[in-house]
């Protein structure tokens, strides 16, 4: 953090009108407002360099992941005249939030200053359940009940790929200026999709335990549970800038405070609860194919016309509608004619939430060219699904679908008179005009260069046939072959959709749309399901691919930031958003050329 140029012209001025004593420098560290702490509630590592405020570089701080979430740093400066005497300090403080109870240890560390080393008394920190634990502090506090995070699932007991709903829900007796989330970790053993409504979160008055709060959704998330078991979500933590009632002095503002007819804004941080599910399987003896659809579906199929020429396309719809985790249906099963010739699918996909769980629709449009003519029929397309309101698998399908297919036809050709022979003679009398040519005799054939362009020609052309021919194939018949050639062109549509969203004000969609990009690119590159695909499970997968460490990291720092900001106050700024594209289109060039 830069110092202030003020501060930095007050310590000038002492420095050559008053006597200023030698000072040894020391450094200590301690924990404010306590060594005890509520969980959920923020704590303060201070490392206080006196004497001097020559420190060389940043102090390397133990990592307190195991406990705490770390929030941020910043720096104070102290200057002191007593008896004509100045004494000046310089703390560096790091924020945190604590996350797990227990009582753990703060090792002691190295603080480089004024040109020496020092090493830190090691800490420890007791992390209690409540506020009673909590030691007292001297300044203005938020209680816990006048501000907390509730997490309410539609459901705490499922199947096996049956949807929920979770929201997290902020509950307030003081007014908040301001929040940004500070930890959004992943749901393990779920499929999980962002359903937040997009712009400022919908204030409403709610009484909780007969006490009036102001409250509101600030995170909706779906989550389709991928196995059987208990599973526990891990809590959100939030940020927030709260005015409270304060006891500071009249002149704190003159430090840069915020003090107004007795109140002060000051930083805390809640944790909401973590949240347990448990998630049936589900039974067996499901009928093929199976979609893994918990819920309801209906399939309807269609061709865009009911004749056609061969060799002539035709488009056939197939959509599929319903309750339950629509997005992860499989492409369906076409039993189609041994003649017909089908091209990969276009797919479209619409979802939102209804009553506690997912509601959409899944369509396929394919290409489809016959090629010979005749009566020719569709089969029915089916799926199945377990209906979790009757308890049982059922199976929806459409009836089969008729196409009359025409022949192209050529015209016949009659026997040749003697006229058209005529004819044909005379053509070839004149094929060629002008005088006659003559040729030394006795040259080779073979020594020509025109002799040889003839004949390689043809099997270069027929070489290159082949290629593009086994290339058709594969892509028809190799899914992931398929997926990684269009990879790079789906990645650099998405850029573009993202960069187009930029120059708006739809803040969280258009970091949702480089995550998109991001998770998109990896998955059709290895040939991952993008449905559900985690940030861990994506590095793994990229790490047994021989990946760089460095790049893996910035991918996952380029993710976590996306989270990060789909879930933080709107912000427009759009020169932040076209650097952070930039930096997104870096990491898929550098990714991409890795995994190729």
């Amino acid at each position: 953090m830069k110092r202030s140029p003020l501060l930095a012209s007050a310590l000038a001025l002492l420095a050559i009108t008053t006597d200023t004593a030698a000072q040894d420098p020391s450094v200590r560290a301690y924990v404010s407002p306590g060594n005890t702490v509520a969980v959920g509630r923020p704590f303060i590592l201070n490392v206080e360099v006196s004497g001097t405020q020559d420190v060389g570089r940043d102090p390397v701080v133990p990592d307190l992941s195991r406990f705490a979430e770390y929030l941020g740093s910043s720096t104070q400066s102290s200057v002191q005249m007593i008896n004509g005497q100045t004494s000046v300090s310089l703390t560096i403080q790091y924020r945190y939030q604590a996350l797990r109870e227990g009582t753990f240890p703060i090792p002691s560390f190295e603080v480089a200053a004024a040109g020496q080393t020092f090493s830190t008394d090691p800490i420890e920190l007791t992390v209690a359940e409540g506020a009673a634990a909590v030691a007292p502090s001297t300044g203005p506090e938020v209680a816990p009940e006048d501000l907390f995070i509730t997490a309410e699932p539609s459901k705490r007991r499922v199947l096996d790929g049956e949807p929920l709903i979770l929201e997290y829900r902020i509950w307030t007796r003081i007014d908040v200026n301001s929040f940004g989330m500070t930890r959004v970790p992943e749901p393990e053993g779920f499929w999980v999709e962002d359903v937040t409504p997009g712009g400022q979160p919908r204030v409403e008055q709610r009484t909780r335990s007969g006490v009036q709060y102001t409250t509101a959704v600030i995170r909706r998330i779906a989550l389709v549970p991928t196995g059987a078991g208990n599973r526990t979500i891990d809590p959100i933590g939030v940020e927030a800038q709260v005015r409270v009632r304060g006891g500071r002095d009249p002149f704190e503002d003159l430090f840069g405070r915020s003090s107004l007819f007795g109140t002060n804004t000051i930083q805390t941080t809640v944790l909401a609860e973590p949240v347990s599910i448990e998630v049936l399987p589900l039974p067996g003896g499901a009928p093929l194919p199976f979609s893994g659809v918990v819920g309801s579906l209906a399939v309807s199929a269609e061709l865009d016309r009911d004749s056609v020429a061969s060799n002539d396309a035709v488009t056939l719809t197939v959509e599929v509608s319903g309750t339950g985790n629509v997005r992860a249906i499989p492409e369906p099963v076409l039993d189609l004619p041994p003649d017909f010739e089908a091209f990969p699918p276009e797919i479209s996909e619409s979802v939102r939430v209804a009553d506690g769980g997912l509601v959409g629709n899944k369509t396929f449009e394919y290409v489809l060219i016959p090629r010979a003519p005749g009566l020719r029929e569709i089969p029915g397309i089916r799926y199945s699904y377990f209906d979790d309101t009757a308890d049982a698998y059922r199976t929806t399908e459409t009836g089969s679908l008729a196409l009359v297919v025409s022949g192209t036809g050529s015209e016949g050709q009659g026997s040749l008179g003697r006229g058209g022979v005529a004819q044909l003679r005379e053509d070839i009398r004149y094929i060629r005009l002008g005088s006659l040519e003559l040729r030394r005799s006795g040259g080779s054939l073979f020594t020509g260069v025109g002799f040889w362009i003839f004949f390689l020609f043809p099997l270069v052309a027929i070489g290159g046939a082949v290629v593009l021919r086994r290339h058709q194939d594969r892509l028809e018949g190799d899914l992931a072959y398929a997926r990684g050639r269009r990879a790079g062109r789906v990645a650099r549509r998405r850029l573009a959709r993202a960069r187009d969203l930029a120059a708006g004000d739809d803040h969280r969609s258009f970091y949702a749309e480089v995550a998109r990009a991001l998770r998109g690119l990896v998955a059709d590159r290895l040939n991952l399901a993008e449905a559900g695909l985690q940030t861990s499970e994506l590095a793994d997968a990229l790490a047994e691919t021989g990946i760089d460490e460095s790049l893996r990291t910035e991918l996952v720092a380029c993710l976590e930031e996306t989270d990060r900001q789909r879930f933080a106050p709107p912000n427009d700024d759009r020169t932040e958003k076209s650097r952070f594209l930039d930096r997104a289109a870096d990491v898929m060039t550098a990714l991409d050329r890795a995994v190729r």
